[in-house]
């Protein structure tokens, strides 16, 4: 059997969406908030996704290399969060009245609980921000 590898299970998802913005020539796409809060959201999803068959099929040589994965991948993910401009979320853009709120907010909150529980506190103050961005879009709707 072969080992599974933590560097390069998930490398499927580390290129995607990026590669395919480049290959088509629309790099400047990477910098749009819409795009980069959509591929956190499908990250964290996609993460779960491919978590759950790798737990079923493989879980004890999984077991192993789990912890690891999920620390590199999430931490992909949160560099598209680092990229964002806030101040272009809430001006510019309309995230929010666009995206599914529940939606990005779940996401969001799996990177924030995530990252406290490492302990990585500055992480945690960026994606706080933005989870508080999506929660005042949210009870704007409400109102």
């Amino acid at each position: 059997m072969n080992k599974l590898d933590p560097h390069t299970l998930f490398s499927i998802f580390e290129k995607g969406d990026e590669e395919v913005y480049r290959e088509n020539q629309m790099e400047g796409l990477l910098n749009n908030p819409y795009v980069l809060i959509g591929m956190v959201v499908n990250g964290v999803e996609n993460y779960y996704f491919i978590d759950e068959i790798y737990s079923n099929k493989e879980p004890k040589r999984y077991a192993k290399v789990k912890d690891s994965i999920k620390y590199k991948y999430f931490n992909k993910i949160y560099k598209y969060l680092s990229r964002l401009s806030l101040g272009s979320i809430d001006t510019k853009y309309g995230i929010g009245t666009d995206y599914e709120l529940d939606r990005s907010i779940n996401a969001l909150n799996e990177l924030l609980f995530y990252f406290e529980d490492m302990e990585e506190y500055e992480k945690c103050a960026l994606i706080f921000q933005y989870t508080d961005l999506l929660y005042s879009k949210k009870l704007e709707t409400l109102i």
